[in-house]
């Protein structure tokens, strides 16, 4: 008989169905409160005198709007949300919030003094401040109470790897995950990888250093290089980036004790990275450095105008220089200098069983600029086990309601009480919990070059099983956090 070759599977796990938020019926606060405005107005036209004959027909119209606004939705959103968001960037933009623009130094004129700050960013990031130690640089966001540490990082060739080495680094990732949510100090994990446009140089000086110089081969050599040199000009270089954020309320008594103030902070959020750091190299990922100030700056600069890149010696800029010298937030895209951008959300993972190269036609979609972040909330025992009966009261709830109703229970609801119940077994077994949400960033020149981006991002959504949606009215907010490094919390 001949030999058989025994190979171990890809591992595999299935993503639960994203909680929906509500209080009861899966309807939040708002539609509730409109229903419930509106139930009353019936009652009071039907069955008191409280208005004339002649308003009643506005007062019934008035309920149908209400009503409609509650259970009607536009652009994936709920009527009533979506109306918000609209006024809201309507009244930003009226205010002129909506618009960027850097102070240009012009005579006698004194720059701005930045005190630390990151070349005067837009939006939430505007309150941040750098500070260095040993080298390293450090964001510290006072309204959020946060200090977030980049790291760079690299994961050589995940893809080529055999089955058994692909499942060893998907446990060591879970290890490192488990260990964030050890003392509840580390409040968000963030991993980013993103394409920039190169000019193929590196590729270039690492064929030459790596052909062989042998005769025999010179012509399979001439033909690399050859084939090397016709990607200069259009090659695109990946980069992973791996943010820690660390909570200021979590971790009071460990900051006063290790000095208080920032290097308290620093101290702390130091003890938190030791721990991390031994735990990544079991999940393949290579630390090649902690990221400078100048370095933070440049890769802040990189992301709000991919093409400077081309243009950087890449040992960093001036934090001064980190922000967009101009720019405009539109309802569904955002343009900075010579780019224009769209944020995506992931809506739904995979609900069947998937390897974890899931992701990779997100990784690498053709001829995309793109910004992929993961974002990992670890939470304490006590929280998970607070969410959790949370949420199994609220499903309770609603299927009484539903019943009494006379409305028949879905599949959806039957899988919704499944994933509560086996979150609920694996923290029983001592498992951490994580909350995640993946975000999309899409780059391009020109508009239509990004629209033809976008619909080659949502094919390889498509193929990966994934639900991508576009970020409306918030694509500042959204960009800040996605495409940016900046350990600025979301929600997951």
């Amino acid at each position: 008989m001949p030999p058989t070759t025994v190979t171990d599977p890809d591992v595999t796990a299935a993503y639960p169905r994203r909680p929906r938020p509500g209080i009861v019926m899966g309807l939040r606060g708002g539609q509730v409160a409109l229903l419930s405005t509106a139930g009353l107005l019936l009652l009071l036209v039907t069955f008191t005198g409280a208005f004339p004959s002649l308003s009643r027909g506005a007062v019934l119209g008035i309920s149908g709007v209400l009503v409609l606004l509650a259970v009607a939705t536009v652009q994936d959103r709920p009527a009533y949300r979506w109306l918000a968001g609209r006024i809201s960037h309507a009244a930003r933009a009226g205010r002129g919030n909506t618009t960027m623009a850097r102070p240009i130094k012009a005579g006698t004129i004194r720059e701005p003094r930045l005190d630390r700050g990151l070349g005067l960013l837009p939006g939430r990031a505007a309150a941040i401040t750098v500070h260095e130690l040993d080298g390293a640089g450090y964001l510290y966001h006072p309204h959020a109470g946060t200090l977030t540490g980049i790291i760079e990082v690299t994961s050589p060739e995940f893809l080529l790897r055999d089955p058994a080495d692909r499942n060893a680094r998907v446990n060591g990732w879970g290890r490192v995950l488990a260990a964030a949510t050890r003392t509840g100090v580390v409040r968000q994990v963030q991993l980013l990888e993103r394409s920039i446009p190169d000019d193929g140089s590196a590729l270039a000086a690492y064929t030459d250093t790596h052909l062989t110089t042998e005769p025999v081969q010179l012509t399979l050599a001439d033909t690399y290089r050859d084939l090397t040199g016709h990607l200069r000009g259009g090659a695109d270089r990946h980069q992973s980036f791996l943010a820690i954020t660390i909570d200021r309320s979590a971790a009071t008594s460990r900051v006063k004790a290790a000095g208080g103030q920032i290097t308290g902070l620093i101290a702390t959020w130091r003890q938190e990275y030791t721990l991390l750091a031994r735990l990544l190299p079991a999940a393949g990922l290579d630390v090649i450095d902690e990221l400078s100030p100048r370095r933070i700056a440049e890769v802040i600069r990189t992301g709000y105008d991919p093409s400077t890149a081309l243009h950087l010696c890449g040992d960093g800029i001036d934090p001064a220089s980190a922000g967009p010298s101009g720019g405009r937030e539109e309802w569904d895209h955002l343009r900075t200098d010579g780019s224009f951008h769209a944020v995506l959300w992931v809506a739904e993972w995979p609900t069947s069983h998937v390897p974890a190269d899931v992701l990779w036609p997100i990784v690498f979609p053709p001829g995309v600029q793109r910004t992929l972040s993961l974002f990992y909330k670890p939470y304490t025992r006590t929280q998970s086990e607070s969410a959790i009966r949370a949420k199994h009261s609220e499903i309770i709830q609603s299927s009484w309601l539903k019943d009494k109703l006379g409305r028949v229970e879905t599949l959806a609801d039957g899988k919704e009480l499944d994933d509560v119940l086996v979150r609920e077994g694996e923290l029983l077994a001592g498992h951490g919990e994580v909350g995640l949400l993946g975000m999309v960033t899409v780059s391009a020149r020109s508009l239509d070059d990004l629209d033809a981006a976008i619909t080659t991002v949502h094919a390889a959504a498509t193929q990966a099983g994934l639900d991508l949606r576009r970020v409306y009215g918030q694509q500042l907010q959204a960009f800040t956090a996605a495409a940016l490094p900046l350990g600025i919390p979301v929600v997951t």
